[in-house]
């Protein structure tokens, strides 16, 4: 156990947890965004005022690697 001296460094995760909100629009970028419901989880759809879109941040980033 680390003493109050000592720091303890964890690996990060890669990119935000499924459950934090987004920033930006993966398709044009604007940071105008909504969740689709009313409680933001990992099954969260988000929509784009600027342009739009609306996505799921894991499918989205799972279709990327077919």
């Amino acid at each position: 156990m680390a003493g109050p001296e000592e720091s303890v460094h964890l690996p990060l995760p890669h990119g935000p947890p499924p459950n934090a909100p987004h920033s930006h629009c993966p398709f044009c970028g604007s940071s105008d965004i909504a969740s689709t419901g009313k409680v933001v989880s990992e099954a969260s759809y988000w929509r784009c005022s600027a342009c739009g879109e609306v996505w799921n941040p894991v499918r989205l980033r799972d279709s990327r690697y077919r």
